[in-house]
């Protein structure tokens, strides 16, 4: 995994995609991005106890286009020569509020598990912190590890169709649905991606 690491072949996709973009100001996408991952949370955290569970369509398609919008807020930017620490700061933080609310909606699903969600967001929020924290220590900010941003975002699109092509039917077994696995998964190498980087800048430290 680590989808992170080819950021950088990102570029021709990013190119043609960013086109109808490039007329609005990057933090606006930045903003916008953060809002539809919190009303696909929302979507996430209803379907299937208060309305269908096919409503998960949505939280999808919701979830796809806050991701494209969060990669191209930075390449807009950069193309149109803006980018700045104030336009930085908004997208790290709003990043991590659109995990939050994203992974809050998987674990308040019907299909979800509170005590599994809040290890996960433990695990998200160290593998996310270690990634930072190396940067603020001067160095490039770290990306390694098995389980990025972009890693989570595939495995939240997969636990949503895995869903709702085998849909899951309440039983006492509620950890055994698609998102329960995928916040364990999270948990277990968020910590583990986590401890990765924080080993990684403690050697590039020393050199």
């Amino acid at each position: 995994m680590a989808l992170d690491s080819y950021r950088s072949k990102a570029g021709p996709a990013l190119e043609r995609l960013s086109k109808p973009f490039m007329k609005f100001n990057p933090n606006s996408l930045t903003i916008n991005s953060f809002i539809l991952a919190l009303i696909a949370a929302v979507f996430l955290g209803i379907s299937g106890r208060y309305i269908p569970s096919y409503y998960l369509i949505l939280a999808f398609i919701l979830i796809v286009l806050s991701s494209l919008l969060d990669a191209l807020d930075g390449y807009v930017a950069r193309k149109k020569n803006i980018s700045s620490k104030y336009g930085d700061m908004l997208d790290h933080t709003f990043d991590r509020y659109s995990d939050i609310a994203m992974i809050t909606g998987f674990t308040f699903s019907i299909f979800g598990n509170l005590y599994i969600g809040m290890l996960a967001l433990g695990g998200v929020f160290m593998t996310s912190y270690l990634g930072t924290q190396a940067q603020a220590l001067g160095m490039k900010r770290n990306y390694g590890g098995i389980l990025g941003r972009a890693d989570r975002l595939v495995i939240m699109l997969v636990a949503i169709v895995v869903e709702l092509i085998y849909p899951f039917h309440y039983t006492i077994y509620i950890i055994l649905t698609p998102f329960t696995i995928m916040l364990i998964f999270f948990f277990i190498a968020g910590y583990a991606t986590s401890v990765e980087r924080f080993a990684k800048t403690l050697r590039d430290l020393k050199d």
